[in-house]
């Protein structure tokens, strides 16, 4: 990991703001958490989700790693479409669709030979699709979205993510046999993401009061999604439609999840470049591997310095877990009366530090896919030096839920 010195060596020169991606840090995640997995079973392979990365030459880097990833999980149809035709293949549709374009793109990528399976969760939207896919000669494969959240008192308590409405084997099934009934359409495959696990963290520094709990709904959550799969992928079996994919998991579950013989792949993402949300779950310790730069402008105050921009907000339920942290040099906080803006963002600087205006600050994103959103492009670094500067979606004109 590189100094505060040596990162000030590797900004010089360029403008301000700019991401940056440690291609060293980089590496190491993706064998960090292939190792994880492999250290609980080897018969899985490994969905990276896009959503989390957004540049199409980490995605091939990924890819091309040597490790056991073996296709993409996508978040629109449209950012589906626009890999295939950057030559990816194996993409999952995470996120179900019932709009023509979209549909049509999908028909598209089917057509041209590639596979690719859209994610339902109810009839109706199933036969949207088998309409729109009207003379295929092939039946396009589609996934159904099961629900893994924790609910308890009736459906009065509900922890984890509001997705899919399947709740029950018997539901799925039943949806299963429905859409297999539809012309144009094949389902064999099922994806059941246990949120509340994978992406709710149990060392949050920002809401310490409620780790315990925290802890105690991701232990309960473990065993009550292991047997719920467990049991639907039976009942498939019985039912003489066994799953050719069987998706779970994600970056903050892979070594939970992997005990699960039943599942066919996991999925990796945003423990890949390690954004500081992703530095508070007890059970993964991957390394920071992405930053965005601001320049420092002024100092409206002894012992506080501003920073030109830095707004970059995550999505999800308001809290200071989503706002960006300041990582380099250390000891700069946030004040909390402005936090990140769009324009400016003051920090306090510690006593004794030798920070100046027009000095770089390094910060450390929430989540790391709606980086991408930011910026046209990252510099990749390695050995303390940028070696290539490489198109985010945005920098290549695509923007998939804008």
């Amino acid at each position: 990991m590189s100094t505060y010195d040596e990162w000030k060596q590797i900004l010089s020169g360029i403008p301000l703001p700019a991401v940056f991606v440690d291609l060293d840090a980089f590496d190491r995640n993706i064998k960090r958490f292939v190792e994880a997995a492999r250290a609980v079973s080897t018969r899985h392979s490994i969905r990276l989700a896009t959503k989390s990365v957004r540049v199409p030459a980490l995605i091939r880097r990924v890819l091309d790693s040597g490790m056991p990833f073996r296709g993409l999980m996508c978040y629109a149809a449209t950012e589906a479409a626009f890999l295939a035709q950057q030559g990816f293949d194996d993409l999952l549709v995470a996120y179900p669709t019932r709009q023509a374009s979209d549909v049509a793109a999908l028909k598209q990528v089917h057509a041209s030979g590639k596979t690719i399976r859209q994610m339902v969760d109810s009839l109706d939207t199933a036969r949207v699709i088998s309409a729109g896919m009207e003379g295929v000669n092939r039946p396009f494969e589609i996934a159904i979205d099961i629900d893994m959240s924790l609910r308890m008192a009736g459906g009065r308590v509900h922890l984890g993510v509001r997705r899919s409405p399947i709740r029950s084997v018997e539901q799925a099934v039943e949806l299963i046999r429905q859409i297999n009934r539809l012309p144009n359409l094949r389902c064999r495959s099922v994806m059941g993401y246990e949120a509340q696990v994978a992406g709710l963290a149990d060392q949050n520094p920002f809401k310490r009061t409620i780790s315990p709990i925290v802890r105690l709904i991701r232990q309960k959550s473990r065993s009550r999604v292991s047997d719920f799969r467990r049991r639907l992928s039976e009942q498939l079996e019985k039912e003489g439609t066994p799953l050719e994919l069987f998706n779970g998991g994600g970056s903050g579950s892979v070594n939970f999840t992997a005990a699960e013989p039943w599942l066919t792949e996991l999925t990796i993402g945003s423990g890949l470049l390690c954004s500081h949300y992703f530095s508070y779950f007890s059970n993964i310790a991957p390394e920071p591997a992405c930053f965005f730069a601001l320049q420092t402008t002024r100092s409206s105050d002894p012992g506080f310095m501003t920073c030109a921009g830095g707004g970059y907000i995550a999505s999800g339920e308001p809290g200071w877990e989503k706002v960006p942290l300041p990582y380099l040099p250390e000891g700069l906080k946030l004040v909390s009366m402005e936090g990140c803006g769009e324009v400016q963002t003051p920090l306090i600087v510690p006593r004794g530090s030798s920070l100046k205006a027009g000095d770089p600050v390094l910060f450390r994103h929430s989540k790391a896919g709606e980086l991408a959103e930011h910026f046209n492009q990252y510099h990749l670094v390695s050995g303390n030096q940028v070696v290539d500067v490489v198109p985010t979606y945005r920098g290549l004109g695509q923007c998939f839920l804008g």
